[in-house]
């Protein structure tokens, strides 16, 4: 190894590869008793981003990049002598198994338009910051200068790349419109096919105006262990959500890997469900207060978006070119005081949605229509299991549709799947109402059922400090958002188990009943 590891693997503290695998022994044997994390095979994971996934991460890096607030472009990118932004770090010459680490402090947003080339551990180039969210990155770059992350729109965007730990900062509504933290786009909403094999790890998004993570047109999407809050406020004719995932295709030819359907990290592990496997996967996320907070008034009264999580658009009804029928995996994030749903899926079908924490949604009172705090909205051959769902209808004068302001006609579940397609599957999920609500706590249309004995309804998850003090609106947050379940809970042993999940998926929602802080 030189001196500034450019043509090696990171050695510890930062471990990799084979130096992983060898650092998830040490902690079998020597981990709880020397001060360690817990072996990542048996650890609980808690949702946001999660310090153990930084620290042993699934890529590999066999060369070394840096970045730092005191470099210089003309440097050679070394650990004594590193870049100044990231923007130079993609324009250079990069290749897979290329790790940009980038040293905490305040940058420029950036472009990416060169990424690896397999879903390997050393096929995709990697951005680091080397301290857990500890880097900023502004929302000033791309095509109209509103964007921290933007991925290049051409015949052929980058593929293979892995965002790791940073803070995307975007202005608030003060800054420009159709503000997005990491944007993927394909420059239309037709046929096109864009990126493939993203992944967005621990990072924090917020204060962007229209969207906080926006994938599009491609497949092969991952957001784990994020925290996305404050977006969508602001841009009211192109409305955004925390995270989403719209009109999604899959890929020409691509035949996948191993690593695409059982990850060698312990923390992200098996995407296989039955024969199949998911193509996309958005696990162990905080989304809270997206809202469109600036967008309803009585000139402009028809938001339809501001949600935590949105899987929009992956059939024809709603205008995808094709019936994207891979399967999806939304899995064990916590949802709260969003404008729209906490995990909304519209227009989707052939989506998991699995131990996921959702409480006080649909806050907005001029969304259009109704929704639930976990829906099915137009949605077919989804599956929700293991998720606890708590809403609290808005106060408003009617419950009838199309009025000004709407109702906040919200319902913990909701399952409304197109008129002669096939249900959706609920079970073992737990709901409870708060107050009265113009359509109950469960609202099931054009024959989707919920079991009240597959499932708990009427039933208080008792988290240990959830909106006792406060419930929040769309721009505060609740007073108590601490969703770990109190002993005693129904939550606790309630969930199913799948291969696809971790075993802490037996307590239901997004929270072990080992945690007394969540998240």
């Amino acid at each position: 190894m030189d001196k500034d590891g450019i043509l090696t693997s990171w050695l510890f503290p930062i471990t990799t590869g084979r130096s992983h695998l060898l650092m998830v022994a040490c902690f079998l044997l020597f981990g709880p008793a020397y001060g360690q994390p817990p072996t990542p095979s048996r650890a609980v994971q808690v949702p946001g981003p999660s310090a153990a996934l930084h620290a042993a991460p699934y890529y590999t890096c066999l060369r070394n990049f840096y970045v730092a607030t005191n470099g210089n472009n003309g440097n050679p990118g070394t650990s004594a002598q590193p870049w100044l932004t990231l923007q130079n770090a993609n324009s250079g010459n990069r290749a897979p198994g290329d790790c940009i680490n980038v040293a905490p402090g305040t940058y420029s947003g950036m472009t990416i338009s060169h990424g690896g080339n397999l879903a390997s551990a050393t096929g995709y180039v990697v951005y680091r910051c080397q301290t857990l969210d500890g880097c900023i990155v502004n929302g000033n770059a791309g095509t109209n200068r509103n964007a921290a992350i933007w991925f290049q729109i051409g015949p052929s965007m980058a593929n293979y790349v892995i965002i790791d730990g940073f803070n995307l900062t975007g202005p608030g509504s003060a800054g420009r419109p159709y503000g997005v933290g990491l944007n993927i786009w394909n420059g239309d909403n037709g046929g096109k096919i864009s990126s493939h094999h993203i992944w967005v790890l621990n990072s924090i998004v917020s204060n962007f105006s229209q969207a906080g993570i926006e994938f599009a047109a491609g497949e092969y999407f991952y957001a784990l262990h994020n925290t996305s809050y404050g977006n969508g406020g602001s841009t009211c004719d192109a409305q955004g959500s925390g995270i989403a995932l719209f009109i999604p295709h899959p890929i020409p030819g691509y035949v996948p890997t191993a690593d695409d359907k059982t990850n060698p990290n312990p923390l992200i592990g098996s995407f296989i469900t039955g024969s199949d496997f998911f193509h996309n996967v958005f696990e162990w996320n905080v989304v809270y207060n997206n809202a469109l907070t600036q967008c309803g008034n009585a000139r402009n009264p028809y938001n339809t978006d501001g949600n935590g999580i949105i899987m929009d658009t992956f059939g024809t009804r709603n205008g995808n070119s094709i019936e994207y029928v891979n399967q999806t995996l939304v899995a064990f994030n916590v949802a709260y005081n969003n404008g729209g749903g906490g995990v909304h899926i519209f227009a989707s079908e052939w989506v998991t949605v699995a131990n996921n924490s959702c409480f006080n949604n649909y806050l907005d009172p001029y969304i259009r229509g109704s929704g639930g705090c976990i829906d099915a909205a137009n949605s077919y051959s989804n599956t929700y299991i293991n998720n606890i769902a708590v809403t609290i209808p808005g106060a408003h004068s009617t419950c009838a549709d199309y009025m000004v302001p709407y109702s906040m006609l919200a319902s913990a579940i909701l399952g409304s799947p197109p008129k002669g397609e096939p249900g959706n599957s609920y079970r073992n999920n737990i709901t409870n109402l708060i107050g009265s609500g113009c359509r109950g706590e469960v609202a099931m249309f054009n024959g989707d059922t919920y079991s009240a004995t597959a499932n708990k309804t009427s039933t208080p998850p008792l988290w240990v400090d959830v909106g006792t003090t406060s419930r929040g609106t769309e721009s505060t947050p609740s007073i108590g958002a601490n969703f770990a379940l109190q002993p005693g809970s129904p939550a606790i042993g309630y969930g199913l188990t799948e291969t696809f999940l971790p075993s802490q998926s037996v307590d239901a929602g997004a929270c072990s009943g080992t945690l007394r802080v969540c998240p």
